[in-house]
């Protein structure tokens, strides 16, 4: 492959000279076939155009400067009404290559003249040679990342002076095509005249650039009223293909500028001022109008409202509303230039924290336009809000509000803080605890997109961020219902999921006041609140844990004492959360193991507790309060914030593990999920001693499926955590599985040994070695004699003798199968130890003749090379062992 890369290379090098030479000299003869070739394109058989076709693309690679002699013809075939289609059919073809259209990113001319043959050659009927102008466009759309600069302007040859257009010149040439005949274009023009006017726009300087001409401001603001108008278009594609525009045009809206201006030097204030009042007066003159016209915005609002498609039976897991579906469509819209930033900053394990069609564009367009408008846009847009708002069983009208409400509320802009006093609060509180199930989601996403950071890295707070949090932490009247509780959990999560962890005092104490008091819904009746309340409690833990350390100190100055804490006052719950939560686990834990282990009747797989007692309802609590902490791990872990989590983790990790097989299906059922998720949690530094510690601990557990869970759940953590654990560790961990291969629990003893053969496979094979040695002296000094071979027979009568002899034969099994294909020395002497027991009682005998399947199964195929490991005698034991005993023999 490098041979045949080198050889691709060398054949490509003689192509090089020609790309950045644009007067490189093509021999005379090789211009007069291209020509010739150029003509064999546009004629009338399919077949003649398709192989000249190939063959001028070769030589326009081959001799990029061909290009240029070629587009004229090329375009008028698409722009000259007495083209015929074969001609055009021709002409898209070549133009559709790769070096053509790079050559139009390279020489602005060739680019005027492309866009003026594109936009004019409607009168081409037929089905064909639309479709063939299509895919032409966009395929332009797709591979056009700007023009190199110096290209915009026309080259210095006088006659194409003459004919190109100035980059102005095409937009407001393009805006006229599109502004006389709206009504007489066909809908694909449209949509093709408005992408090309949105390629153009890219292409303007940055709207912050003083050397900017004013014509070219007001040109700009011209274009942007334009593609404001089509806002409320019936053409759904042209929606989505204006707004992008206007987020483009717009770009740093005169609120930054002025914040920009406020901290630039004096002697840079007068041509930045001279810049501002020209924006201010192009938005008051050509914006507002538009805006303030009859009925816009409610057009507006409605129309962007039915660009949320909600396909029938769709989830709030799916993602799929206000997305146009067509290939045709995408190919248009979707390779546009992205003019936002990345939403949402932080993590979203969970579709419906960022809405099921909610869309960060809308609402950043709303953004700007706020802030370019200030109050004129404010006053007109309250009523078509409180519209969309009042339609609660309307899903599109629904999220269409979200997104405009985000916006308004993340703009900053000073009469922002005048409406939330007057009006906004009341309409912002209203849609929140009105919004149906269907609608939650995009409500949660819009709570947010309003309280996220600023910035480049989110760090600096929104103005109405404490405002937003102080109207979402209004307590629920006491009879509210289970849906109502689980909404506003839902909205605080949300809210605190985006608080970064250096935020202000009162946002600290903001979260201690919500997690004191969810922490009092974790023992309610219903499941689902249960869960919000689990996965908000993860997010304010770690929230606190990260800034414990950064507001200890400011915490305890005289100053706390402030009137912010009459709104958000600090915890009354004197001990450590940490402490609180796991004391909390334990006590539950031990509840239910007690109620477990006095229970004498065997309960149904659907436990229904009805006694009325103290002790039933305690349990009940107990069960519930197991149930919320579950959610919390799985929220940690899925939220990636588990390394700001690991001591409660730790703490509860011994309930945890005997939780997962208990009489209450329900709650086992959830802690086998989250044993699944923190199994692959890595425990780093002092914590993966602490916890292996407790691991350890549930290992020597008086109820066996705990031990059992606990040697599960040790396999996998040994081998995370091979390479960070201490020897110390590791002794232990050895020491306590060979305790468990004697255990009176049959079923924990087949565990340890699996446990067993998975360590000698990767552990150190220090440890390794030595137990194969201390395991073979037991066993052969447990087999010494015949004679002391029966008085083992005689004596294992009652099952606790059985254990220590079996736990030496799991032993021998753990070493035997931690070398499945292959045959180690001491192998042999292994399996002739484990054939001395083949008489014992079960399930001794079991074993062994199952191991013994299970080793010539493993070594079947090798076993021609592997059998020379054994001698005659290891082979004859080994065959004995392999062949059944037949009644016949």
């Amino acid at each position: 492959m490098t041979s045949l890369h080198n050889t691709w290379r060398a054949s490509q090098s003689k192509y090089r000279p020609f790309y950045g030479d644009t007067i490189s000299h093509v021999p005379h003869h090789i211009t007069l076939l291209s020509m010739d070739l150029l003509n064999l394109c546009l004629q009338t058989y399919d077949a003649v155009r398709v192989s000249a076709g190939d063959s001028l693309k070769k030589m326009l690679k081959r001799f990029p400067p061909l290009i240029k002699d070629c587009i004229p013809l090329l375009t008028s075939s698409l722009k000259d009404p007495q083209a015929v289609e074969q001609s055009a059919l021709g002409a898209c073809m070549v133009l559709m290559s790769r070096p053509v259209l790079r050559h139009l990113t390279e020489n602005w001319s060739s680019l005027t003249s492309f866009i003026s043959a594109v936009l004019g050659s409607s009168h081409h009927e037929s089905l064909k040679a639309q479709r063939a102008i299509n895919e032409l466009f966009i395929s332009f759309q797709i591979r056009f990342g700007g023009v190199r600069r110096g290209a915009l302007t026309p080259s210095f040859n006088p006659s194409e002076c003459n004919q190109a257009l100035t980059h102005d010149g095409l937009m407001l040439y393009v805006k006229e095509i599109l502004e006389s005949a709206a009504s007489s274009l066909h809908w694909r023009y449209n949509l093709m005249g408005h992408g090309m006017l949105l390629s153009l726009a890219s292409l303007l300087p940055d709207r912050n650039d003083v050397s900017e001409a004013d014509v070219g401001l007001a040109l700009r603001y011209s274009v942007a009223g334009h593609f404001l108008r089509n806002l409320k278009s019936e053409l759904p594609p042209l929606r989505p293909i204006s707004a992008i525009a206007l987020l483009l045009l717009l770009g740093t809206s005169r609120l930054k500028q002025v914040k920009t201006r406020e901290e630039t030097l004096s002697t840079e204030l007068q041509p930045i001022h001279e810049k501002g009042e020209m924006v201010k007066s192009c938005t008051e003159s050509i914006l507002v109008p538009i805006l303030k016209d009859h009925s816009f915005c409610e057009s507006m609002v409605h129309s962007l409202a039915l660009d949320h498609h909600y396909s029938e039976g769709q989830g709030r897991t799916g993602r799929g509303g206000g997305r146009f579906q067509l290939a045709s469509d995408l190919g248009i819209t979707a390779m546009m230039p992205s003019v936002s930033r990345g939403w949402p900053r932080t993590l979203s394990w969970e579709s419906s924290m960022k809405g099921e069609s909610f869309s960060p564009r809308i609402a950043k367009l709303f953004k700007c336009l706020l802030q370019e408008c200030g109050s004129s846009f404010l006053e007109v847009l309250h009523s078509p809000l409180q519209d969309v708002i009042n339609e609660v069983d309307e899903r599109s009208r629904q999220c269409i509000a979200a997104e405009v409400m985000a916006g308004i509320l993340h703009s900053d802009v000073p009469c922002i803080s005048e409406a939330w006093d007057l009006w906004l609060e009341k309409l912002l509180y209203k849609a929140l605890m009105q919004a149906n199930v269907e609608s939650v989601p995009e409500w949660a996403a819009c709570i947010r997109y309003t309280v996220t950071g600023k910035g480049k890295i989110g760090q600096r707070a929104p103005t109405l961020r404490h405002k937003i949090l102080v109207t979402l932490a209004q307590p629920l009247p006491s009879s509210s219902s289970t849906s109502l509780i689980v909404k506003r959990l839902d909205f605080l999560l949300a809210a605190t999921v985006e608080l970064s962890p250096t935020f202000l005092e009162k946002e600290h104490l903001f979260q201690l006041a919500i997690l004191e008091e969810v922490v009092k819904y974790m023992t309610h009746s219903a499941p689902q609140v249960r869960e919000s309340v689990g996965r908000l409690i993860c997010i304010l833990y770690s929230n606190l844990f990260q800034s414990s350390k950064s507001l200890q100190k400011s915490l305890t100055r005289a100053n706390y004492q402030s009137e912010e804490k009459v709104k958000f006052p600090g915890s009354s719950i004197s001990t450590d959360w940490e402490r609180f939560l796991v004391d909390g686990t334990l006590t539950a834990a031990a509840k239910i193991e007690r109620h477990g282990r006095d229970s004498t009747d065997e309960l149904s797989p659907n436990l229904a507790i009805s006694s009325n007692n103290d002790d039933d309802e305690s349990l009940k609590d107990s069960v519930k309060w197991m149930e919320t902490i579950f959610h919390f791990t799985i929220g940690g872990i899925k939220s990636g914030r588990a390394a700001h989590l690991v001591p409660v983790f730790i703490g509860i990790l011994h309930p945890l593990l005997s939780s997962q097989d208990t009489a209450h299906k329900d709650m086992s059922a959830l802690a086998r999920s989250t044993v699944h998720l923190l199994k692959w949690q890595t425990f780093e530094g002092t914590y993966a001693s602490q916890a292996l510690t407790a691991i350890l601990g549930a290992a020597a557990d008086s109820n066996w499926r705990t031990r059992i869970a606990a040697l599960t759940f040790l396999q996998i953590f040994v081998y995370r955590h091979a390479y960070i654990l201490e020897r110390v560790d590791i002794a232990l961990v050895w020491e306590r599985v060979q305790l468990l291969l004697s255990d009176l629990q049959v079923e924990v003893r087949e565990m340890a040994t699996a446990t067993l053969s998975g360590f000698m496979k990767g552990v150190d094979s220090q440890w390794a070695s030595a137990f194969r040695d201390r395991i073979l002296d037991a066993a052969l000094s447990l087999v010494k004699t015949k004679s002391q071979s029966r008085d083992i027979r005689s004596r294992m009568t009652d099952n606790g003798s059985i254990a220590p002899v079996h736990g030496v034969v799991l032993g021998l099994v753990a070493c035997i199968l931690s070398a499945p294909y292959d045959i180690p020395r001491w192998l042999p002497n292994m399996i002739l130890a484990l054939s001395k027991f083949r008489n014992q009682p079960a399930p001794i005998r079991g074993t062994v003749t199952k191991t013994i399947s299970e080793f010539r199964r493993t070594h079947a195929d090798t076993w021609a090379f592997d059998r020379i490991h054994f001698s005659e005698d290891q082979l004859e034991v080994l065959s004995d062992l392999s062949s059944s005993t037949s009644y016949f023999v």
